[in-house]
């Protein structure tokens, strides 16, 4: 059912799915090309799935039409996947991320300020993502068909990328893992599964044009910052290299002076950047 509420965004059609076996409801929302873009619908070269879009849909999106206003990104239609239960104070969603975005198997973990976590159900969400939420986007957008996909995860959300990578490479053929969490929960300084599950992976297994941005904001692992344990920007290292070595196209950006939280808005400009080139003129 299309939400016709209006957006403060314009241009933004949203509507509810129910995916089988996923336990929730995501509120999935749509924002095609503006202004001139918006002409050239047909010859949208990228579709660009954005994970926890409760809080960054809106971000990705006027990063998107700006960058194309400027000519520095291509036509893109971004796809935001958020929760129909969430309200706006991210109680919802900070509890639903750990579930969907982590790998299994099922577990539950203690965080101080947050209370007991649900992990491992990335498994489930990736079905709910590809066998759902892309087909019904496909039948409302039928531009997206034939465009590339790109599927943009911060922190967990980089953990659900790397695991969509490892499990159906074929999927997307772009990937922004910003500012990853590329462990297992509870992490323990040194862990780096999910680098080690790309190592892992036959070569060949990666479609040839794949391409992978990575980031970080340079404070991330500093002491005192909530995630150090991570070793997000040292395991984004690990990751990039992992990926050359099975051909993969990457950027990797550490952000001077910049957190876990606050590196957000620059990492999604430069991710624009290099994975929705302008037509004609390829980054990677």
């Amino acid at each position: 059912m299309t939400d016709t509420t209006m957006s403060a965004i314009p241009g933004i059609e949203s509507f509810v799915v129910t995916p089988d076996g996923l336990g929730t409801s995501l509120r999935i929302s749509i924002a095609r090309p503006s202004g001139q873009a918006a002409s050239l619908a047909s010859a949208a070269a990228s579709v660009v799935y954005v994970m926890d879009a409760d809080y960054s849909f809106g971000t990705v999106v006027e990063a998107a039409r700006m960058g194309h206003y400027a000519g520095e990104v291509g036509p893109a239609v971004i796809v935001g996947i958020g929760y129909a239960e969430e309200r706006g104070d991210y109680a919802f969603v900070g509890y639903r991320r750990a579930l969907d975005f982590y790998r299994g198997p099922r577990r539950s973990l203690d965080m101080p300020g947050l209370g007991k976590l649900e992990l491992g159900g990335a498994e489930a969400f990736l079905a709910a993502l590809l066998d759902t939420v892309a087909p019904e986007v496909g039948r409302r957008v039928p531009e997206t068909l034939n465009a590339g996909r790109i599927l943009f995860g911060m922190s967990a959300g980089g953990h659900f990328a790397a695991y969509a990578l490892t499990q159906r490479p074929d999927a997307f053929s772009g990937y922004a893992m910003l500012s990853p969490a590329l462990v297992d929960f509870p992490p323990a300084p040194g862990d780096e599964q999910m680098v080690e599950a790309v190592r892992a992976l036959p070569v060949g297994t990666i479609p040839s044009g794949t391409a992978v941005f990575l980031s970080a904001g340079a404070r991330e692992e500093e002491p005192g910052e909530g995630l150090a344990a991570a070793s997000i920007i040292s395991n984004a290292y690990r990751m990039r290299a992992a990926l050359a070595a099975h051909g993969v196209s990457t950027e990797l950006a550490i952000f001077t002076d910049e957190t876990h939280i606050s590196v957000f808005g620059a990492a999604v400009t430069r991710a624009l950047r290099f994975l929705v080139p302008p037509q004609g003129v390829p980054s990677w």
